[in-house]
C-alpha cells in the first residue's frame, strides 16, 4: 500500500494547506485529512485527484527505490491495493524520475468506482488473463485475453472487470501519471 504520510509531507513541501489542496484536487478537506490520518482508504480516483493536485505521480507516494536500481526483481515489486476498487497494482519499473512506468493490474470482479480519469501522457495495455472493459470517453471497448489497447491519457478513461473472474493486464504509461 502507499504511504499516506507522504501526502502530508508533499503538501507541506509545497506549502499547501488542506483547503488549498482540496481546491486544486477537487477532493474535500475532510477526505484528505482522513486519508492523511489513515482513517480511510482512498479510491483510486480520489488518489489520482490528490496526486494531480500535488503534481506528482501515484508511485511517488511509495518509498523511493535506490536511484542506482535498474532492475525490479519479481519478489521486490511495490504494490498498491485499492480495496474499494477491487484492484491491485504491481509496479514493474523502479520509482525514479523516469518518463515511463509499467504496471501489472489485477482486477477482481465487482468494480464500484464509475468516475473517469485523465492525465498527461499515453497508455498501452495488454490483457494477460481474462477480459476487461475500457471506457474511453463515451466509447466502451471489451478487451479479451491477448488483446492490446493504446490511447492518449488525456482522453477521460477508466477500466473495470465486467466478468466473474480475475483479470490480469500489463500496462505501460508515459508522461506524468497522476
Amino acid at each position: 500500500m502507499f504511504d499516506e504520510t507522504k501526502i502530508k509531507s508533499l503538501r507541506g513541501e509545497q506549502n499547501l494547506s488542506l483547503k488549498q489542496l482540496s481546491e486544486k484536487s477537487g477532493v474535500s478537506v475532510s477526505m484528505i485529512s482522513q486519508i492523511e490520518r489513515k482513517k480511510t482508504d482512498p479510491t483510486l480516483t480520489t488518489l489520482y485527484k490528490i496526486c494531480k493536485g500535488l503534481d506528482v505521480s501515484i508511485s511517488s507516494l511509495l518509498q523511493n527505490d535506490d536511484h542506482t536500481t535498474h532492475i525490479i526483481r519479481a519478489d521486490k515489486r511495490k504494490t498498491l491495493t485499492f480495496p474499494q476498487s477491487h484492484s491491485k497494482y504491481e509496479l514493474l519499473t523502479p520509482i525514479t524520475d523516469g518518463t515511463i512506468e509499467m504496471i501489472i493490474i489485477h482486477l477482481e470482479p465487482g468494480q464500484e468506482e464509475k468516475q473517469l480519469i485523465e492525465h498527461s501522457g499515453e497508455e498501452c495495455g495488454h490483457v494477460l488473463k481474462g477480459e476487461m472493459t475500457v471506457l474511453l470517453g463515451d466509447t466502451k471497448h471489451i478487451l479479451n485475453e491477448g488483446d492490446t489497447i493504446r490511447f492518449k491519457s488525456t482522453v477521460p478513461h477508466r477500466f473495470f472487470n465486467h466478468t466473474e473472474e480475475t483479470t490480469i493486464s500489463i500496462w505501460a504509461m508515459t508522461g506524468r501519471i497522476v
